[in-house]
């Protein structure tokens, strides 16, 4: 069973500056990936994967240092959304894939949630964070951001 957390986030004033950059980067990279399928495309007559262009990003960030700033989770769910845009516009549900604006692109998505227990190699358990979790307080901590407060709505 697939559970969805739904909640407001009220972000500190340097933390919604880097959510907003996490959100421009990711746009960046979304609108980057599509003109590199359409080129890709039109030369090879073939399609890039999402694992291709994931591959890429790998090299990119040697590069582009700024593609560091952001967890690689949501970097990779921007590839996961052109496929799905893709997938749909095959399918005629809808309209071909195209470049996002800011006011288009808003969200980005986190995956990791919680917090997983391992063991360590003298024998003892651990236990790691992933890119989200609860702190005991209640608020969500995400990897690189902070904690940040939150309101639920749905758990």
């Amino acid at each position: 069973m697939k559970l969805n957390y739904r909640f407001e986030i009220y972000p500190t004033e340097e933390q919604q500056h880097t959510l907003e950059r996490w959100i421009s980067i990711c746009r960046q990279q979304y609108n980057s990936a599509l003109l590199d399928k359409q080129r890709y495309y039109k030369q090879n007559k073939k399609d890039l994967t999402r694992y291709e262009l994931q591959n890429q990003q790998k090299l990119d960030k040697k590069i582009y240092h700024f593609l560091k700033e952001v967890p690689s989770q949501p970097l990779q769910e921007v590839f996961a959304r052109l496929e799905k845009a893709y997938k749909k516009f095959f399918k005629k549900d809808a309209g071909y894939p195209k470049m996002k604006s800011f006011k288009e692109y808003r969200s980005i998505t986190l995956t990791q949630f919680g917090m997983f227990k391992y063991k360590k190699k003298d024998g003892s358990l651990g236990t790691s964070r992933r890119m989200c979790s609860l702190t005991k307080g209640g608020k969500l901590l995400i990897s690189k951001l902070g904690a940040i407060d939150i309101k639920w709505y749905r758990k």
